[in-house]
């Protein structure tokens, strides 16, 4: 487990401002699936990579009893081949839907998903500019990048 301390509320306050910015399209995610679809991942789901393996098995050996031994084969080559070669660009779409719900609603789970890595924010206005989860400090690109959207903080307010 990774050992995160808990946000301050400077942290929280420029969090706001990344949810701001995610909510309104001025930034995006993008992930690294093959990262984050493993074992250890706090995205991984292996009910999503299993499941069509079962359902591969349960076709070879329909195949099997009906076709004979020889159309099992082709038929489970054709199906190796495809679940190595489509399921990643199948599945991405579910991780990214999978990591952003996560990880926007929460502070908690954003700094845990920063520590672990696999995605990248991106600035929808340029998308050369971004910070990479891991790599980057998320801070001061918020802070630079949208500033206009991170709350006033009220105690400052207050003790004017």
């Amino acid at each position: 487990m990774l050992n995160i301390k808990p946000p301050t509320r400077e942290e929280k306050l420029i969090f706001q401002g990344l949810q701001k910015a995610i909510l309104e399209d001025k930034a995006f995610i993008e992930i690294n699936f093959r990262r984050l679809n493993r074992f250890g991942s706090p995205f991984f789901n292996p009910w999503e990579n299993i499941l069509p393996l079962l359902f591969f098995v349960f076709l070879f050996f329909a195949t099997l009893f009906v076709f004979g031994m020889a159309a099992a084969t082709v038929l489970l080559a054709f199906l190796a081949l495809g679940y190595a070669f489509l399921m990643p660009y199948f599945l991405k779409p579910f991780m990214k839907n999978r990591v952003i719900k996560r990880i926007v609603p929460r502070i908690e789970k954003f700094l845990i998903a920063w520590r672990f890595g696999g995605f990248t924010i991106y600035l929808a206005a340029d998308p050369n500019y971004k910070c990479r989860a891991m790599l980057d400090d998320w801070k001061p690109f918020v802070q630079t990048y949208f500033a206009d959207l991170i709350p006033a903080d009220s105690e400052e307010k207050e003790n004017e």
